[in-house]
């Protein structure tokens, strides 16, 4: 008769016994090894540590499991280690008595140790990978006798000790398709590297070292529930389930599903924990449904090491009771707040980029996760073109409310530098405490476009009228001091309209009209390069115009047609201010349908000229021409500032 005593310890963390599918639930140190990317949700320096007590026959009191240890090295990297003498199973075999004599065996399977390392690209993907380090021993000893002696001691005792040990390679990734969604997946034994061997004799002895994948998904039904399950290659899987009522206090159940073991839901969990401030306690209690070879003992018979592709958790586990304690320490406090979502309302056009201070540039959902209402602010950065982030007003938000927040940024001088539009990280930050460390942090995409794009609006084209450039400034007092003795003989009340008209045929005389195919909705020249390049299109004379006008103090507005039946013909003009008051109309022209009573900046009613830049070579007379007659086409007879397709934007 022979028997063999099996001795399983297994099931590194209370919380993944409680849990059964814990492999989209890991946030820190404690049983990394089921997924690493896990480890992502550290907050700086984590330790923990693990004791068990078997129950049943097997019962001997607490003894020690091993302990984890993790640390944040960078803002997305994460690096940990695991210790587990715990997790070992040993199996003796009795003596057996042979002619010769006798010997036993003890089989000992162990993974004292594993390390991990885990990086976030983003707020919604990390990868993790690990090493587990597998030992396989067998202690052979041999006794001889002399069996014509009565009552014989052994003439010898040898003991043979054959090592096989091997550094199995995981990659898992966690990624977060929604805000209450998880999804994970870990590849077992991706690459396994060797090192000793067991000889012929116990070559049967080996653990099967497989290559299998697991994939999980969680799913947070509310705030303070969430239910996981995992599937593996192996043919297991399990489901959890984690409910925190408040109080600081977490209650866990699992079930466990396996095709190999009989029944098929062969065993449940269930665990409790309980956190305050930087500590976690947690409880686990495992229960197998089938007791069959987790007494103790069995048959030596029935031993196939082909069944253990888990130390962790094997047909030899027993029932047990765990208990482990996780300390955070560090530059670590406790998060107030969770940012639930970012929405960007557009990109960042470097003509109009000092808008967006007091602009939206998005908006950001935060939810207050605390116990108190909680007082704070949002911030917006982007690095190299911002020179620090820009904050919003204080808000107040009551426990467990989502607030929505406008975001604005204060950009530098570097982003009119920008020569095509790139995409670029732009970093937003909640803060609900005066230090200076934030609750919580989310990654966004930001376009910047480059110096010449476009958004199309008319509000936004303004932004391109530069009347401090030194080529406008220096373009318009060369042109005008040409004729500084005609301006000075003439009616002063005309001099505006003079300095207009010399600096259009001037203007006109040197440039050269390029049609755009497109309208020019996404790209328009700065004057200082439509001067340079003496061309351009519609929007290009239009900018440069204002901008010569606006650089010796005269008035300038946009005005912007979009015909809705014709949208295709959309189309910009421009006005500019003579200075002249309604009653001197006829100083400029007996005909007051060339030109408009408008009140300029100042709030006064003043005489305003159309201008059609399009046909700029045509000269003063024929550019003003055109644009009455489109002026007086588009508002007095078709209405279009009463219908709203026609826009008039003033210049400042």
């Amino acid at each position: 008769m022979s028997s063999s005593g099996t001795y399983g310890q297994s099931l590194f963390a209370p919380r993944a016994i409680g849990l059964g599918a814990y492999g989209a639930m890991v946030k820190d140190s404690r049983g990394f090894v089921a997924n690493p990317a896990g480890l992502i949700g550290m907050k700086d320096w984590d330790f923990n540590t693990t004791t068990y007590a078997p129950l049943g026959s097997r019962g001997k009191g607490f003894v020690f499991h091993g302990f984890g240890l993790g640390k944040r090295l960078f803002e997305n990297d994460v690096v940990a280690l695991q210790y587990s003498p715990g997790t070992s199973i040993k199996f003796v075999v009795p003596p057996r008595l042979t002619p010769e004599g006798s010997n036993d065996q003890e089989i000992v399977y162990d993974e004292p140790f594993a390390t991990g390392y885990a990086h976030r690209f983003s707020n919604a993907l990390a990868l993790g990978i690990s090493g587990r380090l597998r030992e396989e021993k067998v202690i052979d000893t041999q006794y001889k006798f002399d069996f014509q002696i009565q009552d014989s001691i052994p003439l010898s005792i040898t003991s043979e000790t054959y090592r096989r040990s091997s550094w199995n390679i995981d990659v898992g990734f966690f990624w977060y398709p929604s805000e209450r969604v998880t999804l994970t997946a870990v590849g077992r034994a991706i690459i396994k590297i060797h090192a000793g061997s067991l000889p012929g004799d116990f070559s049967a002895l080996r653990l099967p070292n497989r290559r299998s994948a697991e994939i999980g998904v969680a799913y947070e039904l509310s705030s303070p529930v969430h239910i996981s399950a995992e599937v593996s290659t192996e043919k297991t899987g399990a489901l959890g389930f984690e409910w925190a009522p408040g109080h600081s206090l977490a209650l866990r159940s699992g079930v466990y599903f396996s095709e190999s073991e009989s029944p098929f839901a062969y065993a449940v969990g269930a665990g409790l924990g309980w956190s305050y401030n930087f500590f976690e306690l947690d409880a686990s209690y495992l229960r197998f449904v089938n007791q069959s070879r987790r007494s103790g003992s069995s048959l030596a018979g029935e031993f196939d090491p082909k069944e253990i592709g888990n130390l962790n958790l094997s047909p030899y586990t027993s029932d047990r009771l765990s208990l482990s304690i996780k300390v955070i320490f560090g530059s670590i406090r406790e998060s107030l707040a969770r940012i639930e979502g970012v929405e960007m309302l557009g990109g960042v056009y470097p003509s109009s980029y000092q808008v967006l201070a007091y602009r939206s540039i998005g908006k950001v959902w935060v939810r207050n996760i605390s116990e108190q209402p909680i007082q704070g602010k949002a911030s917006f950065y982007v690095e190299k073109y911002m020179d620090a982030p820009t904050e919003t007003q204080s808000v107040y938000i009551i426990p467990g409310e989502v607030k929505e927040i406008q975001l604005h940024a204060v950009f530098n001088e570097l982003v009119k530098r920008v020569p095509t539009s790139t995409i670029h990280d732009g970093n937003v930050y909640f803060s609900a405490t005066p230090v200076h460390d934030y609750d919580d942090r989310v990654q966004t995409r930001v376009i910047i476009h480059g110096k010449n794009d476009w958004d199309g609006d008319v509000f936004s084209l303004r932004y391109f009228v530069a009347p401090d450039e030194p080529g406008v400034l220096r373009y318009s007092r060369d042109v005008l001091l040409q004729y500084k003795d005609s301006l000075a003989g003439g009616h002063q009340e005309l001099e505006d309209f003079m300095k207009a008209k010399i600096l259009f045929d001037g203007f006109a005389g040197k440039l050269l009209y390029v049609g755009d195919p497109k309208q020019s909705t996404d790209f328009v020249q700065y004057p200082s390069e439509t001067l340079q390049i003496r061309g351009g299109d519609c929007d290009d004379m239009t900018v440069c115009f204002a901008s010569l006008l606006s650089s010796v103090g005269i008035s300038t507005a946009f005005v912007d047609v979009v015909p809705p039946d014709r949208p295709e013909k959309s189309h910009i003009y421009m006005l500019f201010d003579t200075g002249l008051q309604s009653k001197f109309g006829s100083y400029i022209s007996d005909n007051p349908k060339r030109y408009i009573i408008r009140k300029n900046p100042k709030g006064i009613e003043t005489i305003w000229i159309p201008i059609e830049t399009t046909v700029i070579t045509r000269g003063f007379e024929e550019a003003w021409t055109s644009g009455a007659q489109e002026y007086f086409d588009d508002v007095e007879i078709g209405l279009g500032l009463v219908k709203g397709w026609v826009k008039i934007v003033d210049v400042n």
